[in-house]
């Protein structure tokens, strides 16, 4: 047995633990206890189970059977790697490099690959695999996931990314945890943060449509409505300013919009509000007075993200904080810029000139301008109908599409319709059905590459070889450009990786080779409150944002100009109550998707035992009245359905869960997955064009169904 401290790697969370190591297995994971960050989840603790699962995936494969038939043989990875650069080679010479596409999931977020794929970059030139070879089409699961919350909305109104923003949880005694659930985030950082200000006596509310685990320690749980936060925050910033509730300061000084946005929010009363949210008078006043009454910090996430107006609501929360005098205060919402790009330290891959738009620029234009990737959301319809031309081939490595995506159907059939794909991953997803060549992935313990923490840059040691002939990503990818001319571009071995990856920052590469660790000079900026009142904010040093006005902008010029709602302005639920009565008559319940249960990371683990222990079943998580009606009791097996489709889970009858709502669990649909699991993709039941116009992120929570027991 040998004890080995190390850098988890599970997920790219990056705890740093100690572990036993006997024969080559990874045994009794624990926090490190010399270095931090450090956490233990239920994935870290079944690492041995994940790396040796029987279903890792140990040879490259080539489909021989029909697509969608799951029939390959093994290959080596010279045959392998051949096959695609034919193939993929055909495809540029009969259709033109932009015919192919790449799309990178979190399974791909290695550091290393992720500075070659751009998948963390907003505003960087437009990059990734196949911009060598003239295709711009390189996506990544931004089409669906953090880029509302972390990207449109806060730039648009204060001119940076959500990474410059952290709640000030060590020094606030009132904490609004809204509409995430931190206690299953990877890794739970903020909970042991959360947990911390517990108990040294600071209040926690918790706003939220269903009574998550977080909301188990909260001092004050406000359930709402789902899809309905917008409406509560505009309701409460009018309530708030007919109060002399608001920073008066603050709103003269340092908005851009104030007169529009005041008239827009004065129809928006406490009593059109209880209608629309279900929330109580009582909490609505309460929640105000709290918030404004001394600083309060905030912890929301990418649960906003998935109604109509997902960005908008973002924007109407950031707009709460500041009017409420809870920016960049101490114990608030803190302002702490990023003076180090990154970025810049990386030796990325020249791109050739491509004239042609990427694939969804028409319809999502400013997606496109702040990310510089296309939006995959409109990856069917390039591939099914050619718009705005035909996509034939593409690389997908380390994201489960057609369990991730809505409607998993279309997506499914845009896959079995490409001239030829490749998907890398651990194991046998869904989308390897429909793949031509399948690549084994390793998963992180089995890479030698870098960490990048807020303070530091940490060399990470390869603790095991790679399971069979799994090779890293950035190697996967290596080998594929080799073979398409541009080879030159990627690290071929450990050295090259880190000599391509800091070659611009050379302190750093310098100290990786020596210590195995940079950390980075203290930032005394970060460290100051209301950095707007100082010019911390601007380039030149001018009081304000860094906006194009100055200002915050309630009133998004960037919005404007791209043809967008300046305002951050609250739609309805496309699909629901008020806008589709009869259909409303038909599903009555609100479908909601997208939570997390602490066994799984996204989609990945259902198939390892230990963790299906702690969950074996998908559930339905349904409120005793909705399943009293419906003769449905706890455990029972239930459809749910609406006019898209039907699939089986299982009832957990709850009152966490409100009347009329549901929620149901993600991450079913791939064949190496339990029986249960197998069966349950919740994305059948999800529609591609109920979207937010802005991002194009689907509506995951404001949908329509029924559900039934099972006969």
């Amino acid at each position: 047995m040998t004890k080995k401290n190390c850098i988890c790697g599970i997920c790219p969370g990056d705890c740093q633990v100690e572990i036993e190591l006997i024969d080559g297995h990874i045994k009794n994971i624990k926090p490190s206890g010399e270095k931090k960050p450090s956490a233990i989840c239920l994935r870290g603790l079944y690492s041995d189970e994940i790396v040796n699962s029987n279903d890792r995936l140990k040879k490259p494969l080539i489909r021989v059977g029909k697509k969608g038939e799951g029939k390959f043989r093994e290959a080596s990875w010279d045959e392998a790697i051949k096959y695609i650069g034919e193939n993929f080679n055909r495809i540029i010479k009969s259709k033109g490099p932009h015919a192919l596409m790449s799309h990178v999931g979190r399974g791909g977020f290695e550091y290393s690959t992720d500075d070659y794929v751009h998948v963390k970059s907003p505003g960087k030139a437009p990059g990734g695999f196949f911009s060598p070879i003239g295709s711009l089409n390189n996506s990544s699961v931004g089409s669906l996931c953090y880029v509302s919350y972390g990207v449109f909305a806060p730039i648009t109104t204060m001119g940076f990314p959500a990474t410059w923003l952290e709640p000030d949880i060590e020094n606030t005694n009132l904490l609004v945890i809204w509409g995430t659930n931190p206690k299953t985030d990877s890794p739970p950082f903020k909970y042991d943060r959360i947990l911390k200000a517990k108990r040294r006596g600071c209040k926690i509310i918790v706003i939220d449509h269903y009574k998550c685990d977080i909301a188990e320690i909260a001092d004050l749980y406000i359930p709402i409505k789902s899809g309905t936060d917008g409406y509560f925050i505009l309701s409460l910033l009018n309530y708030m300013f007919n109060n002399n509730m608001l920073d008066k300061e603050f709103l003269e000084k340092y908005t851009y919009g104030k007169k529009d946005f005041l008239e827009y929010i004065k129809d928006f009363s406490i009593s059109s509000c209880i209608k629309m949210t279900n929330i109580s008078e009582d909490n609505f006043i309460k929640f105000a007075k709290l918030i404004t009454n001394e600083p309060a910090a905030l912890i929301t996430y990418t649960g906003l993200e998935y109604s109509n107006s997902g960005v908008q609501t973002i924007r109407s929360l950031y707009t709460l904080w500041a009017l409420s005098k809870n920016l960049d205060v101490k114990g608030g919402l803190l302002i702490k810029p990023k003076t180090k790009n990154m970025y810049d330290r990386v030796k990325t891959p020249n791109i050739k000139d491509m004239h042609l738009r990427m694939i969804g620029e028409k319809e999502f234009p400013l997606f496109i301008k702040l990310l510089s990737q296309p939006q995959f959301m409109m990856f069917p319809k390039a591939v099914l109908n050619k718009e705005p031309y035909e996509i034939k081939g593409l690389l997908n490595v380390g994201a489960a599409i057609t369990n991730n995506y809505p409607n998993s159907g279309l997506f499914e059939k845009a896959l079995l319709n490409l001239d030829f794909f490749v998907n890398v991953d651990r194991f046998l997803t869904k989308d390897s059905l429909y793949a031509d060549v399948v690549l084994p992935a390793t998963t992180y313990y089995e890479d030698e590459s870098f960490v990048i923490y807020p303070d530091r840059v940490e060399k990470r040691e390869r603790v095991i070889e790679p399971i069979g002939e799994s090779k890293s990503n950035i190697y996967i990818l290596q080998l594929i450009a080799e073979e398409l001319g541009f080879g030159e571009q990627y690290p071929k071995n450990d050295q090259e990786l880190l000599e391509f990856s800091f070659y611009n920052t050379p302190e750093i590469l310098d100290a990786l080779k020596k210590d195995g660790v940079y950390y980075f000079p203290k930032n005394s900026v970060e460290f100051q409150y209301e950095k707007y009142k100082k010019g911390l904010l601007t380039p030149n040093g001018i009081i304000g944002f860094p906006t194009p006005t100055g200002k915050f902008e309630i009133y998004s010029t960037l919005l404007r100009s791209y043809g967008y709602e300046p305002l951050p302005k609250y739609i309805n639920a496309e699909e629901g109550q008020i806008n589709t009565p009869d259909l409303f008559e038909k599903y009555p319940l609100i479908l909601n998707t997208g939570s997390r249960i602490k066994s799984t990371f996204r989609t990945q683990h259902l198939n390892i035992q230990g963790l299906l222990d702690f969950q074996p079943k998908p559930e339905v998580l349904i409120n005793p009245i909705d399943a009293f009606d419906r003769d449905i009791s706890d455990g029972d097996c239930i459809e749910i359905y609406n006019s898209r489709g039907c699939i089986e889970m299982y009832a957990k009858v709850t009152d966490k869960i409100q009347k009329g709502d549901l929620e149901v669990n993600i991450g079913g649909g791939s064949p190496y997955q339990s029986k249960e699991w197998s069966k349950a993709n919740v994305n059948s039941l999800t529609d591609n064009n109920n979207i937010d116009i802005i991002s194009g992120f689907p509506c995951f929570k404001n949908l329509l169904c029924n559900v039934r027991k099972k006969q």
